[in-house]
């Protein structure tokens, strides 16, 4: 009997352990949610905007394993601006890597070597083969496109990514939704486009990762099964314990928030492909 509990609890294991091939923590709370200030960060890298960058690094750095894999990065960014780039393929090893940014800037600044690329190219039209690639990152960058190439993107990123591929994301949200939708919000283009069309309601804070979500859900949907997602109250929830893994208010003081000009705070989700 003592071998035979033993044999259980090792196909068990063995069973959760190959059930997500390319995660490094399965707790759901670290799959989705919201960063907090307390949250650990990545120091010592170079990094391009008003300060959420090192959290969302740390975050996507220690949510996936890279390593050997075939890592797409959806909106990287210009390489004189940061290193996360360089954090990736030296330090998490992935078999191969390439970062793509549609900015004109990108032109003068594309990279090609043995082990990763970065390239000048729109995330809604890759040149790329299906089934391609095992992770895509999407770091803050959704949100700076209007809902039409949002979708394109999203069809894309569900192309390339294999089978079993994930697409991490952190996504950009008005902090104060009261404040006037200006040119000190540039990322704001979804959040506009998707109100201007009326997929989204207008409720007591502005659109997030719950309303996103909705809208993706064709083509990803999240990692973790144990998750509701009650659009009304905007709200992400555990099916178990109905513990809140996304819950806010307007002008919410306990989250990870940029300086009132920018109007920023951050949200995050680990996605799976749909079949």
């Amino acid at each position: 009997m003592k071998h035979t509990r033993i044999l259980s609890i090792t196909v068990l294991f063995i069973s959760i352990a190959t059930a997500s091939p390319h995660i490094k923590n399965s707790a759901p709370e670290k799959q989705i949610g919201l960063f907090k200030n307390s949250d650990p960060r990545l120091n010592g890298i170079k990094y391009a905007n008003w300060g959420s960058r090192p959290f969302e690094y740390y975050w996507a750095a220690n949510v996936v394993d890279v390593k050997n894999k075939k890592v797409l990065d959806l909106g990287v960014g210009i390489p004189s601006q940061h290193h996360w780039y360089q954090y990736i393929t030296r330090i998490l090893s992935p078999n191969y890597y390439v970062g793509i940014d549609a900015d004109g800037r990108m032109k003068n600044e594309e990279i090609h070597t043995d082990g990763y690329d970065m390239l000048n190219m729109d995330m809604s039209s890759l040149s790329f083969n299906d089934k391609t690639f095992d992770i895509a990152f999407c770091i803050s960058t959704f949100e700076h496109i209007p809902y039409p190439f949002l979708m394109k993107s999203i069809q894309e990123a569900h192309r390339v990514l294999k089978d079993d591929g994930v697409l991490v994301i952190t996504l950009d949200e008005h902090w104060d939704k009261n404040l006037a939708l200006d040119h000190n919000n540039g990322w704001n283009d979804l959040e506009q486009s998707i109100m201007n069309t009326e997929l989204c309601k207008v409720s007591h804070q502005s659109f997030g990762l719950p309303d996103f979500l909705d809208i993706v859900k064709e083509y990803f949907i999240p990692l973790t099964e144990d998750i509701s997602i009650d659009l009304d109250r905007k709200v992400i929830f555990s099916k178990k314990t109905g513990q809140p893994y996304y819950q806010r208010q307007n002008r919410d003081p306990g989250i990870l928030r940029s300086q009132i000009m920018y109007n920023s705070c951050v949200s995050y989700a680990v996605l799976k492909k749909k079949s």
